[in-house]
């Protein structure tokens, strides 16, 4: 199975007036299925394009299995193609799933051999002789997906191979790529806008902006530990409370106070370090924010509430987000928060009710305060 590496990769356009790729380094190892997740025009197809060969970098060099394949053309790489768009040709399931081999010359048993492999492989092998007009666009994917696996290529190259399906067929064919996938001992690099499909399915994502990889890492490290607040906000949202340094603590404590009169928090960061009265932003995620009634009992509940820090606060706004509740609360101080419960979370808060708002200091995470918040917090 082979490996891709890119090496100070830097692709301009325009004259250079465009950076699209911005002097990258990155390396996908033998069988992984890699997501590259971005805001659009933040470099993702452009990288795509730039490991199959379709364009040349400006600088730098494309390494696959080991070997500098940056000036071999698209055909010469091992890399086969999974796109949004199927170009399904004209012609039988079959036919659709070995074009590839028919090109190459190989003999007609291999063909054969090949193709019903790959076709059971896909669950269309019992559509073998059908001309694959007027299929939904499930079967349509798959046709696209058998027909890169039966070129032989040990690389699969996707861009939004699933952006037509309906969510829930996309939702169920998600896990079959992965399975085949895996099971095929393919390498994989998905572009995809979906961040739930990347975070199930994904070995490790790709974040990138402006030409550049911002983070990269398994969803989990991503979503728990995102190394600033435009990768905490892009993959899941988070919420954002101003303060500022009160305290520094040894191995990398320190309070930090909310502004306005807000709560104090003791928030550990072990990779940044923060100056006495820094201006500093506290980040978290609407689910890791505790709503309680004013009357509920600490110490009698079944749940451990030790370390919890509590503020008082009020409903602002309430709807419901399919298997989910959404609150915005309003603190003390005059900040707000995102909230999500369950469907069925056991208490039923009303607008404009006063309630107790808690937050541990393990779930929140500090980052310096940006130049530019809003630029920082923007999606795009």
């Amino acid at each position: 199975m082979p490996d891709i590496e890119l090496r100070n990769i830097r692709k301009e356009f325009n004259d250079g007036k465009i950076i699209a790729l911005n002097d990258i380094d990155l390396k996908i190892n033998d069988g992984d299925f890699a997501f590259l997740l971005g805001p659009s025009g933040c470099g993702k197809t452009t990288m795509l394009r730039t490991i199959s060969g379709l364009i040349q970098p400006t600088v730098g060099s494309v390494f696959i299995d080991g070997n500098d394949v940056t000036e071999r053309p698209p055909q010469e790489r091992g890399i086969a193609f999974v796109f949004q768009d199927f170009n399904i040709f004209p012609l039988s399931v079959f036919e659709n799933a070995t074009y590839a081999l028919k090109v190459q010359g190989y003999t007609q048993e291999y063909i054969i051999q090949e193709g019903e492999r790959v076709l059971n492989i896909v669950g269309l092998a019992d559509r073998a002789d059908e001309v694959p007009v007027g299929w939904g666009n499930g079967d349509l994917q798959r046709l696209g997906l058998a027909r890169a696996i039966c070129s032989g290529a040990k690389i699969l190259i996707m861009d939004e191979p699933l952006g037509s399906l309906d969510p829930k067929i996309s939702a169920e064919f998600r896990w079959e790529l992965r399975n085949i996938i895996k099971d095929q001992g393919l390498t994989a690099i998905q572009v995809t806008h979906n961040q739930e499909e990347a975070m199930a399915i994904g070995d490790y994502i790709i974040i990138m902006r402006d030409g550049n990889i911002l983070q990269q890492d398994t969803a989990k490290v991503l979503y728990r530990y995102p190394n600033s607040l435009f990768v905490g906000n892009f993959l899941g949202g988070i919420n954002i409370l101003e303060g500022y340094i009160r305290k520094v603590h040894p191995e990398d404590y320190y309070d930090v106070k909310v502004r306005l009169g807000g709560p104090t928090f003791v928030i550990h960061s072990p990779t940044t370090k923060f100056h006495l009265d820094e201006n500093v932003i506290i980040a978290l995620r609407s689910e890791d924010v505790y709503l309680f009634p004013l009357e509920y009992d600490y110490e009698n509940s079944r749940a451990d509430w030790t370390g919890i820090v509590l503020s008082e606060g009020m409903v602002t706004e309430k709807f419901l987000t399919g298997k989910e509740k959404r609150y915005i609360v309003e603190l003390d101080n005059g900040d707000s928060l995102s909230v999500a419960k369950p469907e069925v979370f056991q208490y039923e808060f009303l607008c404009n009710q006063e309630i107790k708002i808690g937050l541990f200091n393990e779930d929140l995470r500090l980052f310096k305060y940006p130049d530019n918040l809003a630029k920082e917090m923007d999606l795009q």
